[in-house]
């Protein structure tokens, strides 16, 4: 929905017939003829009045069509509503054809007859509203049904909705309200290409608030209107519900959505946006939780030792939704068969004994031990492990673990690989390309076979290679393999980051490779992976004594949206995009719903955390803790 607020109900009422104005004369452009419903209410009369006098709108290419009409009323009473749109619309232009509703027939027949004219073609414009009570149409809160098989329906009007109709002046008192109407259902109003919602007046405030800040549901049937994007609501200063109450602020968000730039009105419980005007006045962002595919750990706690106990591991999670990253993906490295099973039974047990844990743990990556164990390919991972692919390891895995094995990194000119991408792809189970000196031949193999993504693109290898072809080449130039990046400033150079942003775009996600050592502080420790390592106040973690080869990484997810705003390598929305909605797709699909939301300011280039939603409930609140 995108809502435009208004000084006075003139102003609203001209914005929302240019609007419409617009739209007809683009659909024009393409259509011989289009239909349109129109809502018959005084609501509607500054817009309706000046579409009556618009000298742009071709009106003997329009087939018109109104919502409602009460049941019993003579076709002389001036609150019919036809009569309504006739004095207003109808018999002040040449509609090439205008289909009214009869309530003086019988009602059956009549639904039956309007229903069939409404499915001869899609509606392609509704200009509606909301009524006191939160109705659209006569679709009243006890009758209203958001799955609605009928087009059109007799209905039963509700009390609030009938005292409506006397306050609007259309009847001199209650007694005089016709108990039942037709109207046209929820989905016959919502199923119309492009919605123009006009809500004038303090008298529908409450209504309109409901209908951005409460629960989606019939009680108040405007509010299904919030979740369609193609919906345009127009209000005045009456029926302008800002600022938000108190007691609702916790799941309504204002706040400039990171990826679009524009403000918007989050609920986080319903997982719906409002646009709101551009110069709606906020100082925040909000965005999608962080979704880190690659993390070996962080603030001490390590996934790769069996000395990690499940406790460690929730003081990790809340430890990664305090930095924005509310989806991760415990990766396990190279080690033995049976230490690596150890691991997983770890985090089955922290994913049983904490929900927190369980919901932000999406699954696990396993990186090697099916790696090259040849210098510089095999990194910091322990050569004494690695293996060829073993589809009987793969069935240990899949049978203990209790989060899904999500992602395996491995690499394909060992021996049995093609087999194995296949039988994970038909798994379900996502095949990476790393820690590898495969040949073109290789790689080509692995796409063909299932393999979808470059691990950590640009290191996992010697630091010297042939000039051309390389890995790193071949990766680059395969279309549909994605490519990971750490951009944390010291495993890739600028120019090697900017480069692949413009090769692989949306097929570029950003990973941290974090260890148990981020978010430490600087000094010597001792690693499973890489035996002592230092870090250093910068963030940068190497391997002692092997000439600054590094050993992991030292910083978190946002560190690295950090350093590419500071660099100027990329925009917020596009770091923020490839650290969040990009990596959750590729993992998660296009059918994933994201409820996981963070809001942050940002000052000099930094971003800083002010509150995490987790599945829409508030779970860590930076402010507070401040």
């Amino acid at each position: 929905m995108n809502l435009h607020l208004h000084q006075s109900r003139n102003e609203m009422g001209i914005a929302a017939a240019k609007a419409v104005e617009d739209r007809i004369e683009e659909l024009l452009k393409e259509k011989e003829y289009i239909r349109i419903i129109f809502a018959a209410a005084p609501s509607q009369t500054e817009m309706l009045n000046y579409l009556t006098s618009s000298k742009k709108i071709q009106w003997d290419r329009i087939i018109g069509f109104h919502m409602d009409e009460y049941i019993g009323l003579s076709k002389d009473s001036p609150a019919l509503f036809s009569n309504f749109l006739k004095r207003h619309l109808f018999d002040c232009v040449p509609f090439h054809q205008v289909h009214l509703l009869d309530g003086e027939v019988n009602p059956d027949i009549e639904v039956q007859r309007y229903s069939k004219l409404l499915n001869e073609a899609p509606i392609d414009i509704v200009c509606l509203g909301i009524g006191e009570n939160g109705h659209i149409a006569f679709n009243d809160p006890p009758v209203a049904d958001f799955n609605d098989s009928f087009t059109v329906k007799k209905v039963t009007l509700d009390t609030l909705c009938r005292q409506q109709q006397v306050n609007d002046g259309c009847f001199g008192q209650f007694s005089e309200v016709p108990e039942t109407a037709l109207t046209l259902t929820i989905p016959a109003l919502t199923n119309g290409n492009y919605l123009f919602c006009v809500v004038p007046g303090t008298a529908k405030k409450a209504a309109v608030y409901q209908s951005l800040f409460g629960e989606i549901s019939t009680s108040c049937p405007g509010s299904i209107l919030r979740q369609l994007e193609n919906c345009e609501l127009f209000l005045d200063t009456g029926s302008n519900p800002f600022p938000i109450q108190k007691e609702e602020k916790t799941f309504n968000i204002t706040a400039i959505d990171v990826l679009s730039n524009r403000p918007v009105l989050l609920n986080t419980i319903s997982n719906t946006r409002v646009l709101l005007p551009a110069d709606f006045e906020v100082d925040e962002y909000v965005g999608e939780g962080l979704v880190d595919i690659q993390i070996n750990g962080i603030k001490g706690v390590d996934f790769n030792t069996t000395l990690t106990k499940p406790e460690a591991i929730l003081e990790c999670t809340k430890y990664l939704l305090s930095k924005g990253v509310t989806t991760y993906y415990p990766t396990i490295v190279t080690n033995g068969f049976d230490t690596i099973l150890q691991l997983v039974e770890t985090i089955n047990k922290a994913c049983q004994a904490y929900p927190l844990v369980n919901s932000c743990v999406a699954g696990l990556h396993i990186e090697g031990p099916f790696i090259s164990s040849e210098p510089g390919a095999k990194g910091a991972h322990p050569e004494e492990f690695t293996r060829n692919p073993s589809i009987a390891f793969l069935d240990q895995l899949q049978e203990i673990s209790l989060k899904p094995i999500a992602l395996i990194t491995l690499a394909p000119e060992l021996e049995g690989s093609e087999e194995f991408i296949r039988i994970c792809t038909k798994r379900g189970v996502k095949v990476s390309i790393g820690h590898s000196l495969a040949t073109g031949a290789h790689v080509q193999m692995a796409k063909d076979a299932g393999a979808s993504l470059a691990t950590h693109l640009g290191n996992g290898v010697p630091l010297n290679l042939q000039r051309h072809p390389n890995i790193i080449w071949e990766l680059m130039a395969q279309e549909g393999i994605y490519a990971s990046l750490i951009a944390d400033g010291f495993h890739l150079p600028p120019s090697f980051l900017k480069v692949v942003f413009r090769a692989k775009g949306d097929e570029c996600l950003l990973v941290s490779d974090a260890t148990c050592f981020a978010g430490m502080a600087p000094g010597e420790y001792d690693s499973p992976i890489g035996g002592k390592v230092v870090l250093e106040a910068s963030g940068r973690l190497s391997m002692k004594g092997a000439n600054g080869l590094l050993a992991g990484a030292g910083k978190d997810l946002l560190e690295n949206i950090d350093y590419l705003l500071e660099s100027q390598l990329l925009s917020l929305s596009e770091a923020w995009k490839k650290a969040s909605v990009l990596p959750l797709k590729y993992m998660a699909g296009d059918k994933v719903s994201n409820k996981d939301w963070v809001l942050f300011k940002v000052k000099d280039k930094v971003v800083n955390i002010q509150k995490v939603y987790k599945d829409g409930e508030l779970v860590s609140d930076q402010t507070l803790e401040k």
